[in-house]
């Protein structure tokens, strides 16, 4: 390779600190960062403009779609991930807002609409109230998962 041709590439190489640009996803470099939009490849490109919101059948009036977008796929009560239900909290089924909706397992979910209650309506309620509290220091409430502790 001449000198020139060194001084070329060296000019328009992506690990050069002038045409360095971080991937939004990941955090590797982005090695197409002249055709870029803001990922170092199809899996990260996919992962940010074809997810939750970004997602082509995102449904925003999809209470379960929601629910799951803004917390985990998990019983707040028991952690049960294989069949989790969602629970409308102030039972008003058109209030999909992400702090109305508790994401619980069947078992759990009908304790709560049963004489059960009280076995678990304490861990619910805190559940609830930590999730508000976590959201109100979030900005956008986005990525603001809580696992059961």
């Amino acid at each position: 390779m001449s000198n020139s041709n060194i001084v070329r590439h060296e000019k328009s190489c992506y690990l050069n600190p002038d045409n360095i640009r971080m991937c939004a996803v990941c955090g590797k470099p982005i090695k197409d960062y002249k055709n870029s939009k803001g990922t170092c490849s199809h899996s990260c490109a996919n992962t940010m403009f074809r997810s939750g919101i970004n997602h082509g059948n995102w449904k925003e009036d999809n209470y379960t779609t929601t629910c799951f977008y803004y917390h985990k796929r998990e019983c707040v009560v028991c952690g049960e991930k294989f069949i989790v239900e969602v629970h409308h909290f102030d039972e008003n089924h058109s209030n999909n807002e992400p702090s109305n909706l508790i994401p619980m397992c069947p078992t759990h979910h009908q304790y709560w609409h049963s004489g059960y209650k009280y076995l678990i309506e304490d861990i619910v309620i805190e559940y609830r109230n930590k999730y508000i509290k976590v959201l109100s220091r979030s900005s956008s409430g986005k990525d603001m998962r809580l696992s059961i502790s």
